[in-house]
């Protein structure tokens, strides 16, 4: 019986592949797919009406091909393909490659021929990909159960993972144009069976893939998918292009914390805080997976600049800039070696740029690039081959001096910009054979090297701005500090809308071992004057109802009421407000304003918030979002990377906040949201954080569908 993984193994690696639909007419899907196939050298065994298919004899079904077979794909239509995944399933084939059209992308028929064919593929145990999809190709193999003509260049360590096809077309665009090398490519169409977050625990253990790029539309079994990048990423670059950045909508929210976490900025933080670098593009994905195979990830963020145009130098280094990279002054111990081998006119100060030195470009761009890797000062070098640098003789030199830099193990990746024309293509491609990354134009390198370094750092566990560094393993996440247990709420804690009363959700709260503030909740205004005296002034006096979700957008909100009078008179006012209304008062505390929350994510399941935050807090938008549970030290990782932490060390002369207390917060939020799913949202804004520590002065649970 076969397990999960080696079915998933018959997908890319499989021994005996029978084509369903193959066809010997010129111009058929079923004539394609054969010509694809021939290149496997395992055998291909035509399935078809036809008595033959390309001189072999062919099978009219599944069922009657002798001896076993692992990969079954099929290019029939779909009416007919949940038969063919029955046929699969009853003569034990591992996996199908649905490559048909016309099922849950076509309407209600189609969603229903889709369910039948999945439902019989787990029936059997077979594995399905697709169906509406492009294929799967394993250049290293090779393996082309695709519908493109052609494979790109194998050998190179990157693993695709697309929902469209075009983008499997375009890999295959860039291996002939610019030489991208893939071990993997798998297109997963409607996705219907097997998760994203499958492919990514089969991809960790493949030992031909060094880094995977992921090309999707939206994230299937999403918290799985956390968990198994949570594992990745230390070990193998996974940079992803997911789509969606702009169709994400705003939830309808009765919180603050929901209503900042729009789904794509919960993905956003998701992916982030796994390990996996988001870029904005296919293209941007596609040119950082290449900088990532065959060489070493850059250990940090410092670049070296190696030109022959000073324009094209400082268009570089600001594009870089750009990224969050620096090209740093080099030392002068440096500078000097540089000098000996540059002409007196070059400058060696970075970016080092050689000016029109024709006749020494062979000798000093390898010797510059040769000096600055093993320098210790930088952490990527980027030669920059424009015009009479773009020549056969400048092209040969660096790959030896890169060749030689990789034999001695020299841990400083070199990338190329290339700025010239389409004749001197040939002399690029000197490189890419090598496998050095040739990228045309600077901005396009300086995306690519942007996200390079960024996997690097994050491999290496050096956090960068918003990072959640090294706290993300799973693991650490089970032994994540938890609240205590709160029992269940109780049915008469609930509303008509899900939203707890003050006084439940303080309870819960407090239970929870986050501190409140004493609140007194008042219906009139001289039990409002009592209150006071309890609590003792000055106060706060803010309105009660359950109507009233946003206090402050209705006047419901007085601050420093400093005696009885003023309270009577404010009192009365706010029990105005709305029928049944209620007073709450409380002490007033002075801090810095901090939001701390928590939201139940479609995709990713519980989510905590922290940020800046007070009235203004949907304005200013300097939060950050984390897949709960947290720890301690991602709480503290979620406030420092705030844009405005510089708050939290204190202000014109102003005392430090006790950040900890601030962390401890947002760790029992998490822990809240993670062990009671009926909470939906929890909003606790202001926390006030000071020297001493930190209280929450409102809150807010909502509990039922998030």
């Amino acid at each position: 019986m076969l397990n999960g993984r080696d079915r998933l193994a018959a997908v890319f690696e499989p021994r005996r592949v029978a084509l369903v639909g193959a066809s010997d007419r010129p111009g058929s899907v079923g004539r394609l797919l054969w010509d694809n196939l021939a290149s496997f050298p395992g055998e291909v065994v035509p399935v078809s009406q036809a008595a033959r298919v390309g001189g072999q004899v062919a099978y009219p079904d599944l069922r009657d091909v002798p001896g076993p077979v692992d990969l079954a794909v099929i290019a029939t239509p779909a009416a007919t393909v949940p038969g063919i995944v029955r046929a699969a399933a009853g003569k034990g084939v591992a996996a199908v490659v649905v490559l048909s059209a016309g099922f849950a992308e076509a309407g209600d028929e189609g969603a229903k021929l889709q369910a039948e064919a999945v439902a019989a593929a787990r029936a059997g145990g077979v594995r399905l990909v697709g169906p509406n999809c492009f294929g799967v190709q394993n250049a290293d193999l090779p393996l082309n159960a695709s519908i493109a003509a052609g494979l790109p260049p194998g050998g190179g360590g990157v693993t695709i993972v697309t929902q469209s096809g075009s983008y499997g077309m375009a890999v295959h665009a860039l291996g002939q144009d610019e030489g991208f090398r893939v071990a993997k490519v798998f297109a997963a169409g409607n996705k219907a069976d097997i998760s994203d977050a499958e492919l990514l625990a089969y991809l960790r253990e493949d030992t031909a893939t060094s880094v995977i790029c992921l090309l999707l539309e939206s994230i299937t079994d999403a918290r799985r998918f956390f968990t198994e990048a949570c594992l990745t990423t230390p070990h193998k670059p996974v940079i992803a292009a997911v789509g969606g950045r702009t169709g994400a909508g705003q939830r309808a929210a009765l919180s603050h914390t929901a209503a900042l976490a729009t789904d794509d900025a919960v993905r956003d933080a998701a992916l982030r805080q796994a390990g996996v670098v988001r870029v904005r593009t296919g293209l941007q994905a596609l040119d950082a997976a290449r900088a990532l195979s065959g060489q070493p990830a850059p250990r940090g963020p410092r670049v070296a600049v190696v030109t022959n145009s000073g324009g094209t130098g400082v268009e570089l280094t600001d594009l870089l800039a750009d990224e969050g990279l620096v090209v740093p002054e080099l030392s002068e111990s440096l500078q000097a070696q540089l000098r000996a081998i540059m002409p007196g006119y070059a400058s060696a100060r970075n970016p080092v740029d050689m000016t029109p030195a024709w006749h020494l470009f062979g000798t000093v761009y390898p010797g510059a690039i040769e000096v600055l890797a093993r320098s210790g000062e930088v952490d990527v070098v980027i030669p920059v081959l424009l015009q009479r640098s773009a020549s056969a003789e400048v092209a040969a030199a660096v790959r030896d001096t890169v060749e030689r830099l990789r034999r001695d193990d020299v841990p400083v990746p070199v990338y190329v910009c290339w700025v010239a024309p389409r004749a001197a293509d040939a002399h690029a491609d000197v490189l890419r054979d090598a496998g050095i990354p040739c990228y045309a134009w600077p901005e396009r390198t300086a995306r690519a090297v942007g996200v390079a370094v960024q996997c690097g750092q994050r491999m290496t566990y050096e956090a960068g701005a918003g990072a959640l560094g090294d706290q993300r393993a799973p693991e650490r996440l089970a032994q994540t500090t938890r609240a205590s247990r709160p029992a269940s709420l109780a049915p008469a804690d609930r509303t008509v809308n899900g939203v707890l009363s003050s006084a439940a959700a303080r309870a819960l709260l407090a239970d929870a071992g986050i501190p409140v503030i004493e609140t007194m909740r008042c219906k009139s205004a001289e039990t409002a004057v009592v209150a006071a005296g309890r609590v003792g002034y000055p106060v706060v006096a803010k309105v009660d109802h359950l109507d009233l979700v946003h206090k402050s957008d209705v006047g419901g909100v007085r601050l420093g009421i400093d005696g009885p009078e003023a309270l009577r008179a404010v009192a009365s006012e706010l029990l105005g407000l709305a029928r049944g209304a209620a007073v709450l008062v409380q002490h007033q505390h002075e801090g810095i304003e901090v939001v701390a929350g928590g939201v139940r994510d479609p995709e990713f399941g519980p989510v905590v918030l922290a940020g800046l935050g007070g009235v203004l807090v949907e304005t200013l938008h300097d939060v950050q979002l984390a897949v709960a549970p947290v720890d301690e030290a991602q709480a503290l990782a979620m406030l420092r990377s705030l844009r405005g932490a510089a708050i939290f060390a204190g202000l014109r002369g102003q005392p430090a906040v006790d950040l900890s207390a601030v962390a401890d917060v947002i760790v029992r939020v998490g822990g809240l949201m993670a062990d009671n799913p009926e909470i939906a949202e929890l909003d606790l804004n202001p926390v006030l954080a000071t020297a001493d520590g930190c209280v929450a002065v409102d809150w807010r649970i909502r509990t039922g569908p998030g």
